[in-house]
C-alpha cells in the first residue's frame, strides 16, 4: 500500500476531493470532527477476465499535504506514498491497524459491485511520522466473500 506506485496496480480511482472529518477518521489523525480534509479513493481489481473489484481504498489526509503530493487530483499516480509523502518533507515511520468486519458504505458496494448486505473486512490504519505524528488515515474494504484471514503463531 505504502510501496507500491497505483499506476502499477489494476484499477482506478474514483474520487479525489475535500470532504469534512467523520469522527472516526478526526482521532486518528488528530484533527476536529468536520475540519476540511482530502479524501481520495480507489478500486483496486484482480488481472482477470472480468477484473475483479478485490480492494476499496479509502485515503485521508490534510489538504496541503494532498496538494504538495498530487493525491488531490483523479489521476493514478506514478509514485509511491512513501515516496510522494517524503518529497513534501514527511517521512512515513510506524503504521497502526485496526481490523473489523462490518458492512459496506455505499461507495465501497457500489465500487465492489456488491451488495449493502454483505460484509467487507475493513482495515483502517494511521500512518505516522517520525515524530509520532499521523500523516494519513487509509480505511480498506475487502469483500469478505473473497478473502480470508489466517494467522498462526506459537504457543
Amino acid at each position: 500500500m505504502l510501496d507500491r506506485a497505483e499506476a502499477d496496480d489494476p484499477g482506478r480511482v474514483t474520487l479525489a476531493e475535500q470532504r469534512p472529518a467523520r469522527s472516526e477518521v478526526a482521532g486518528l489523525l488528530a484533527v476536529e470532527v468536520g475540519a476540511a480534509l482530502v479524501l481520495r479513493q480507489r478500486v483496486i481489481v484482480r488481472e482477470d477476465t472480468e477484473n475483479t473489484p478485490i480492494v476499496f481504498v479509502s485515503l485521508w489526509l490534510r489538504p496541503e499535504l494532498a496538494l504538495a503530493t498530487g493525491l488531490d487530483r483523479v489521476e493514478p499516480l506514478d509514485e509511491s506514498l512513501r515516496e510522494l509523502t517524503a518529497s513534501a518533507g514527511r517521512s512515513l515511520r510506524n503504521v497502526t491497524e485496526r481490523l473489523t468486519s462490518r458492512l459496506p458504505t455505499s461507495a465501497e458496494s457500489a465500487g465492489l459491485a456488491i451488495s449493502r448486505r454483505t460484509p467487507v473486512l475493513g482495515l483502517l490504519a494511521t500512518v505516522m511520522d517520525a515524530s509520532d505524528r499521523p500523516v494519513l488515515a487509509f480505511d480498506l474494504a475487502f469483500p469478505g466473500d473473497l478473502h480470508q484471514v489466517i494467522d498462526s503463531y506459537a504457543v
